[in-house]
């Protein structure tokens, strides 16, 4: 079992039960109406969310909606419609004599919705914790390559890693301990840097939503520093058959991709299907081409969404296929590493429905999925050395059933959730392919790195949420975890390991003053090595790693605190996170590329984050972020790894014809880091800017430019010490036709 002191838990609990005690008598809602401004029919089936707040509502046959607990004026309403398009943020300044907000709503094309700061409707977020809704439309702005990319303008959002399967990290909390997840499904991989999704076309990407923050509570192991959520696309229901084609061709960074979506609505739901196609060639730096940098992959995605009494049914499938996705270093003419083989298969489905049994809301996800990656290490051959391959093979299936139900009283908001997953049937074997001088192949040893491991976590998890003041929210909430894994054969033998968790946190929210609210927030999570944490020992994408079967899961305790600002045409929040971390597990380096696993103790990881959203007039619109953090560990105050570097970023972006076309302009700015961690390099300060507009041509066809790092500025793709230059000037045209009624 996980050693808790008693002072810790006894905190955590005393003011969960002090916000249970003082929500419990609390009172307040209110009850809007969503309808469409053309015509004023309701909107059924739409998701509502309140920016800066959690929770969300959901309007039924005739457009109401129910929110809970009452948030004091102003505030903002964010609509999603049932088949996923976001609507522009509306701000509620008076309740009218009768109490009944009506939300009108309009039909926007695609290009007129950027990131919305101060929401993520799909992710169960605490209330300090920093929120970010990017929609369809800034995804396709960006025209990333992976998820990095995409969220690369959200503050305290960095990634590790190179080239394509670099990892995207929250606030510094790399390696398990920022989750990922695919419309709700964890994506769980035996990569040290963490889950990546490699193999994620943004193609498929309807919504990215983050939440900066712990979310240890809702979600159990592995949320310390928050969660990434992707929503892939959805059919629209009673929508006509279309169709979508996407083709793109690019230089600097040579790619070519391809898509093609289907659609077909019908009386009570929809169906979707597509499939895509990417291929990137070795790009260029400013120092000349970056050998061994491309990647190629397809995919396919299926969807069926269904009205069964008042809740939604939907089933999905996805499957990506990855291919020799390559990691530049700077010994890559020596010995190249890629990952030849990356596969995911995942099948999701879920029911959704609001006023059963008693309950406000049940919502159920089920997952079930398999994963295969295969990492090569190809050293080439030389004058008097034969040619030789290290090669690690994984592959595991993974599961989860995962129910939350929402029950209202009065003003105060209870949730309960039971939350099951986990990974089986995990196999490692190693293989190294020897040559003769003359190239011809030898011989093939194979070892069984695990023969056969897996790890279960159970967790049972509420909150309640509610006002005891027209100014001021209350909420707490507490989990328990079991986790355990198992090990058979392999290096390591017959291992078993068995630990309990409790997590929790409490919060208090005070305002809205003209605008301003103030949160405050104390939480306690955990974090339990992954099954390769402990058992995996062979080749990496940097080396050579031997997990260590006898690490303790890490625990912290977290203190955050936000400050937002609402107003018509302006929307702030600054961030301060401080978290203490104890038995912190690190990879660290024993040797030049031989790394391994250990509880380092007590460290601290701290930082603050400013966002500004602002409407200029004439259709231009700011949007800036900035973050700085540090790390270290407590004992002998030295630098931790993946603590991104100081940084500045700045977006303008101005529609053209009432939505036709828009220019858009972003500048980062990255500063020294001159305090690396145990396995990484100091790097210079930077400087990027890049360029993107689109244009509707017709009703049926779009044009998209992006240029990348117009300045042509040198820059390490890493802190690794084998670190590349990253590409430099860069760009890429897509052409998107659309088919179907105007």
């Amino acid at each position: 079992m996980v050693q808790i002191s008693m002072s810790p838990r006894f905190a955590m609990r005393s003011a969960l039960f002090g916000s249970v005690l003082l929500v419990a008598g609390a009172a307040g809602a209110f009850e809007g109406r969503v309808v469409r401004q053309q015509d004023g029919s309701p909107v059924a089936g739409a998701e509502v969310t309140v920016l800066g707040r959690t929770g969300e509502a959901f309007t039924d046959a005739e457009g109401r909606f129910t929110f809970v607990p009452d948030p004091a004026l102003p505030f903002e309403i964010l609509v999603i419609l049932p088949g996923g398009r976001i609507m522009k943020p509306v701000l509620i300044e008076s309740f009218p004599e009768d109490g009944l907000v009506v939300v009108e709503v309009q039909a926007l094309v695609q290009e007129s919705v950027t990131v919305t700061a101060g929401t993520a409707p799909s992710i169960e977020h605490t209330p300090a914790a920093a929120t970010t809704l990017l929609p369809r439309s800034e995804v396709q702005v960006r025209l990333p390559v992976n998820l990095g990319q995409a969220l690369e303008n959200v503050p305290g959002v960095a990634t590790i890693s190179e080239g394509r399967a670099e990892v995207p990290v929250i606030r510094g909390l790399a390696r398990g301990r920022t989750l990922l997840l695919i419309d709700g499904a964890r994506v769980t991989a035996e990569r040290r840097v963490g889950p990546s999704a490699t193999f994620l076309d943004p193609f498929v990407v309807d919504s990215l939503e983050v939440s900066r923050g712990p979310g240890s509570v809702a979600y159990g192991s592995d949320a310390f520093g928050g969660v990434i959520q992707v929503r892939t696309r959805r059919p629209e229901p009673s929508a006509p058959f279309g169709m979508r084609f996407i083709g793109s061709l690019g230089a600097g960074v040579p790619q070519g991709r391809a898509g093609v979506e289907v659609t077909q609505g019908f009386s009570n739901g929809g169906v979707l299907f597509q499939a895509h196609y990417r291929e990137f060639d070795d790009y260029d730096s400013p120092e000349g081409t970056v050998f061994n940098s491309g990647s190629r992959d397809q995919g396919y995605l299926g969807k069926v969404q269904t009205l069964v009494g008042s809740g939604v049914l939907s089933f999905g499938f996805m499957s990506d296929l990855a291919r020799d996705v390559e990691r530049p270093r700077t010994n890559s003419h020596i010995t190249r590493f890629f990952y030849p083989t990356e596969d995911s298969h995942r099948f999701t489905a879920g029911y959704d429905r609001i006023s059963l049994w008693g309950l406000s809301r049940l919502n159920v996800t089920t997952f079930v999925g398999s994963y295969r990656i295969v990492t090569d290490q190809d050293t080439f051959a030389t004058e008097n050395e034969p040619r030789r391959i290290e090669r690690a093979d994984v592959d595991a299936k993974d599961y989860a059933v995962r129910a939350v139900a929402e029950k209202l009283f009065g003003g105060t908001r209870l949730e309960l959730g039971v939350d099951l997953n986990g990974r089986f049937g995990l196999e490692a074997r190693d293989f190294v392919v020897d040559y003769d001088l003359a190239g011809n192949e030898l011989q093939t040893d194979e070892r069984i790195t695990i023969e056969n491991g897996r790890r279960v976590d159970t967790g049972l998890f509420a909150s309640l949420d509610g006002n005891v003041h027209p100014k001021l929210q209350l909420v707490g909430g507490g989990r328990v975890d079991r986790v355990t894994t198992h090990n058979e054969g392999g290096f390591f033998g017959d291992r078993d390991t068995a630990n309990g968790a409790f997590s929790g946190f409490a919060a208090a929210t005070v305002g809205s003053f003209g605008g301003w609210s103030f949160t405050g927030q104390i939480a306690r999570g955990f974090r339990d090595p992954v099954i390769s944490d402990r058992y995996f020992r062979g080749v990496t994408g940097r080396g050579f790693i031997t997990g260590n079967p006898d690490l303790e899961p890490e625990t912290a305790t977290q203190f955050d605190t936000a400050v937002r600002y609402t107003s018509r045409r302006w929307r702030a929040a600054i961030y301060y996170y401080h978290y203490r971390f104890r038995d912190l597990i690190e990879r660290y380096e024993d040797e030049p590329d031989f790394f391994f696993f250990r509880n380092r103790g007590r460290a601290l990881n701290e930082g603050v984050e400013l966002e500004l959203q602002a409407e200029l007039g004439r259709e231009l619109s700011l949007q800036l972020s900035a973050y700085a953090s540090r790390g270290k560990a407590l004992d002998d105050d030295a630098p931790l790894d993946d603590v991104p570097p100081t940084t500045l970023t700045l977006q303008l972006r101005r529609e053209l014809s009432a939505g036709r076309g828009y220019l858009q302009v972003r500048g980062a700015v990255f500063a020294e880091d001159d305090e690396p961690g145990p396995s990484e390099v100091a790097t210079p300060g930077y400087g990027v800017v890049d360029f993107s507009a689109g244009w509707e041509m017709t009703s049926k066809v779009g044009l998209r430019f992006l240029a990348r790092n117009l300045t042509n500025t040198s820059y390490p793709v890493s802190t690794d010490r084998r670190a590349v230059p990253a590409p430099g000037i860069s760009a890429v045209a897509t052409v998107v036709v659309t088919l179907g009624p105007d």
